[in-house]
């Protein structure tokens, strides 16, 4: 097969290369019955040409490196202006991102993990509707450029999901727990299950919500309502471009003392850990907010060379919460989001907030204007406390509020308990006041 860098060299000032080939197995149960084991290999291509000065992308999966070539060469005729050059590939650091027990797990042993998800869950609640999704994977990626050099690196992935629907007539109602991780002994399969048995009994009768502004729990997977807009306002092309509120202000006191927020790329196994970005560069561990003060912004390598910076290594595909794979082009995003804990049990947060809304889960992540922070969700995992107790779930509830005024002016506690949320965040719940909600 052609060499793709040797392919365009005579009509790009400059490319990239970015392969992955990634072997999947997976099982699936719905209505908790085996739907279907299957496993699949994929080999993904993506190529970056800087022609004409100006920036092409174009990816494939089977295509012929003449097709992707030319396609990424047509990109860029209409591509953004690329102020900078693929650096040169070197094997610098490396972070653990790859568990060898993790591809040995046999089919029959995901079976057996489903089957015990589903039983522990259906014991309690026999009339609800079960399904589970658990994958491993293997992934290699190379990263070449034409200045030279070669990344290349092994990452194991292992998944485990479990959704709970119950359909009544007038109410549906619906539950899902996930964890991804890299290494074998970092899945809490049990705890999970835990999880999703914990909400269901909190939910058995469906109460109405409290109105106004009571004290609101954000639990570690509702916290990206109040993160996601700051992964826009520390990305260093939003501030650049002057569409981050925190253009300008670094070293200033921006949000609470209690708040402090890590981008750290050194975490071994972390769900999102590699040694490298998805441009090459070396990861690294970066202060963005310590005790509300503004320390930090990340860039990958075009953000840096508009704003005169050197890059952070946070060129990454596939957004701030996500992995997007090998079709989408680097952007600066976030390695691993970690909000430094506080003190503090959901036992004892709940007796501090005393009367409130704890929110689970929310219905379109990043509606509102996640430029300004502001956001507005409907609720689909909400609970009710009173008295220092949860008495039931919410039905037709909306949430809304402004990101940074509620992490700067109504940020009661941090608590004490840390959770892995989607691939990149790690979070305690935050208890909060200055949030609106809404029954309908």
């Amino acid at each position: 097969m052609m060499d793709l860098l040797e392919l365009v060299q005579n009509k790009a000032e400059a490319a990239e290369l970015y392969e992955a080939y990634t072997e999947a197995l997976g099982v699936t149960f719905h209505g908790g019955e085996v739907e279907k084991v299957g496993s699949e290999a994929v080999l993904g291509r993506a190529l970056r040409v800087i022609a004409g000065g100006r920036l092409g992308f174009a990816s494939t999966a089977g295509g012929s490196p003449k097709a992707l070539a030319e396609a990424a060469l047509a990109a860029a005729q209409h591509g953004d202006p690329a102020p900078f050059r693929f650096p040169p590939l070197r094997d610098e650091s490396k972070v653990d991102a790859f568990d060898p027990a993790v591809p040995k797990i046999p089919p029959e042993t995901l079976l057996e993990w489903g089957e015990e998800a589903v039983r522990a869950i259906q014991e309690e609640f026999p009339e609800l509707v079960v399904n589970v999704f658990i994958a491993r994977a293997v992934t290699e990626v190379v990263i070449r450029n034409t200045a030279g050099g070669e990344r290349r690196e092994k990452r194991t992935g292992l998944s485990f999901t479990v959704g709970v629907e119950r359909v009544r007539e007038g109410d549906i109602w619906l539950i899902y727990e996930s964890q991804a991780v890299r290494r074998l002994a970092d899945l809490e399969r049990q705890t999970l299950v835990e999880r999703v048995l914990q909400k269901l009994r909190w939910g058995a009768e469906v109460v109405a919500p409290p109105a106004g502004k009571p004290p609101v729990l954000f639990l570690p997977s509702a916290v990206p309502v109040l993160l996601l807009p700051l992964t826009h306002g520390f990305s260093g092309l939003s501030v650049f471009l002057g569409t981050s509120p925190l253009k300008g202000r670094l070293g200033e006191q921006v949000f609470s003392e209690k708040f402090s927020l890590m981008d750290d790329g050194l975490i071994p196994f972390g769900p999102r850990s590699r040694s490298f970005d998805d441009e090459g560069l070396p990861v690294g561990r970066l202060p963005l907010v310590e005790e509300g003060v503004v320390r930090n912004f990340f860039y990958d390598l075009r953000a840096a060379a508009l704003s005169g910076v050197e890059p952070t290594g946070n060129g990454l595909k596939g957004g701030p919460f996500g992995d997007g794979g090998f079709r989408a082009p680097p952007a600066p995003s976030p390695r691993h989001l970690v909000v430094q804990p506080g003190a503090g049990t959901l036992a004892e947060l709940l007796r501090e907030m005393r009367e409130g809304l704890i929110v689970s889960d929310v219905i379109g992540l990043g509606q509102g204007n996640v430029q300004s922070g502001a956001f507005s969700n409907n609720v689909s995992v909400g609970f009710v406390v009173r008295d220092g107790r949860v008495v039931g779930r919410v039905k037709n509830t909306m949430i809304f509020g402004n990101a940074y005024e509620v992490l700067k002016d109504g940020l009661i506690r941090v608590g004490g308990e840390p959770e892995w949320v989607g691939g990149s965040l790690y979070t305690p719940p935050l208890l909060v006041q200055g949030v609106s909600v809404v029954g309908r």
